[in-house]
């Protein structure tokens, strides 16, 4: 029996019709794929975006270069100001225009019209037997003179989107604080740093087997993968949304994005980690990971991280306690499932010293909420209280319940409105410290849609069993990793 043949499919087009009057006009084929349609546009936005980074550019290069940098600096935000003003003018208009043309805002227009037999034969498609109610010449020109004008208002508010996106975005990028992460003075260490709620507890340390010996950093080259953006994550101890240059970085989780494949995956670094200090007054000696931050700010972390990794990471964002509880309030709250530990956890706090601690330092007892098994409603006092807990396991059960809040939030994200999120970044941009620069940022905004809509995969290092435990810096006890082989199998873990 003969192979029948596929039928060979008909691409999409676009047809030219004459009217009567001898006009032509572009009737868009019922074949042409909106997705596509909405990339090119997508594509252009993009452009419109690098455009404005360079005019924010050239008008920060004449800042510089003007005698009376206070008068230039005010000609840049009234210049912003006024793009925006325009921006959103533009944007009304198109809304309403389209409004005009259209009775609804569906995309019918993308379909096949039923009665628009001349377009059906052309293409290939059977016509129905069914009756057809007849249309007049001067009825189907209308229609096609609709279509068109559809198009051109959709494309119009994507012009708009993009003019507006450009200015909205670079106003608020002006609320972040920029910083290359380098700290130039090192604090000297004081009882603080060994504090109870900051040391590592016998029970953590309890099976690991002691050495001497302290551990030998990767051979080999950092891996890249140009598809792959590299965010390590810093959650500093300050008990207010003010930075200071005394803080330890209390969490260090490795946010990874794959561009291509459009994939998110969260590393947790055990803050406990003995390492080897590469710069500065203490360098040679070993510490805790989370006081590299103390000694030589963020620029010192990543460094950390890429030695005993050979990951790439050169780009960090900072926030702290205070602006994580912010955040978690300012999004709605987040839903947590508490086990039955968990949930008698948090009712009775002031039975365990080192939650007690943290909200005395902090007053947030009148915040903290009742809570019982199964799903949880928490605000960010009570999601606090929840993250921080290692007194019913380890620091590794509280790296885990850090890893599940972050999810918490980006769901919730995904649920606000844009006046939610408008006042979202307005509370948390000034909270926020990075190295990125604006253009970076901006660019990085387009993957953002990816990030909230995607489950994260979770890994935390260094892994069970490929580590030990030492002493370090004054008698201080440290987790001690086979670097080499965790550095194996996170380049597998992130990379494949």
């Amino acid at each position: 029996m003969a192979e029948q043949k596929k039928p060979t499919p008909v691409k999409p087009k676009k047809t030219t019709a004459v009217s009567e009057s001898g006009e032509r006009r572009v009737v868009l084929s019922a074949k042409t794929d909106p997705l596509a349609f909405l990339q090119e546009e997508k594509k252009k936005l993009t452009e419109e975006i690098e455009k404005a980074q360079e005019t924010d550019e050239a008008l920060k290069a004449q800042l510089t270069t003007k005698e009376e940098p206070a008068s230039s600096e005010f000609a840049v935000t009234k210049s912003r100001k006024a793009a925006n003003r325009e921006a959103e003018q533009a944007w009304e208009d198109a809304k309403k225009q389209m409004a005009k043309w259209s009775d609804n805002s569906s995309f019918d227009w993308l379909r096949d019209d039923p009665n628009d037999e001349a377009d059906d034969e052309e293409e290939g498609i059977p016509i129905s037997r069914v009756k057809r109610q007849a249309i007049t010449p001067a009825q189907r020109r209308n229609r096609g003179y609709d279509r068109t004008k559809q198009i051109l208002a959709v494309c119009l508010i994507f012009v708009a989107m993009a003019v507006s996106v450009g200015g909205f975005l670079f106003d608020k990028l002006d609320l972040v604080q920029f910083d290359d992460g380098v700290k130039t003075e090192v604090q000297p260490t004081d009882t603080r740093l060994l504090d109870e709620a900051a040391a590592i507890t016998e029970e953590e340390l309890k099976g690991l087997e002691y050495t001497n010996d302290y551990p030998v950093l990767p051979k080999g080259e950092v891996f890249r993968d140009p598809d792959v953006i590299n965010i390590l994550l810093l959650g500093t101890d300050e008990r207010t949304t003010r930075f200071n240059t005394n803080a330890r970085s209390d969490s260090m989780i490795l946010l990874s994005l794959h561009t291509r494949n459009h994939t998110v995956k969260l590393v947790s670094f055990e803050r406990g980690t003995g390492v080897p200090i590469l710069e500065g007054e203490y360098r040679g000696q070993y510490d805790w990971l989370t006081h590299c931050f103390r000694y030589g700010g963020a620029n010192l972390v990543m460094e950390e991280i890429q030695a005993c990794y050979l990951l790439d990471c050169g780009h960090y964002v900072r926030t702290n306690i205070r602006a994580f509880m912010k955040l978690i309030d300012v999004v709605g709250g987040v839903d947590i499932y508490l086990s039955d530990r968990e949930a008698d956890y948090i009712n009775h706090w002031y039975n365990y010293p080192y939650a007690t601690n943290h909200v005395k330092e902090m007053s947030i007892r009148d915040e903290l909420h009742s809570v019982g098994v199964g799903k949880n409603h928490l605000n960010g006092a009570t999601a606090m209280l929840y993250a921080r807990c290692r007194a019913l396991d380890n620091d590794f059960g509280r790296m885990k319940r850090q890893r599940i809040v972050m999810q918490a939030i980006f769901n919730q994200i995904k649920d606000l409105s844009i006046p939610e999120l408008n006042n979202m970044l307005n509370t948390m941009l000034p909270l926020i410290q990075t190295n990125f620069s604006r253009g970076e940022l901006a660019t990085l905004v387009l993957e953002v849609p990816e990030i909230i809509s995607s489950d994260f995969e979770t890994m935390q290092l260094p892994e069970s069993g490929t580590f030990g435990k030492m002493s370090g810096m004054e008698g201080r006890s440290l987790f001690a990793p086979d670097f080499e082989r965790n550095a194996a199998d996170l380049k597998a873990f992130l990379y494949g």
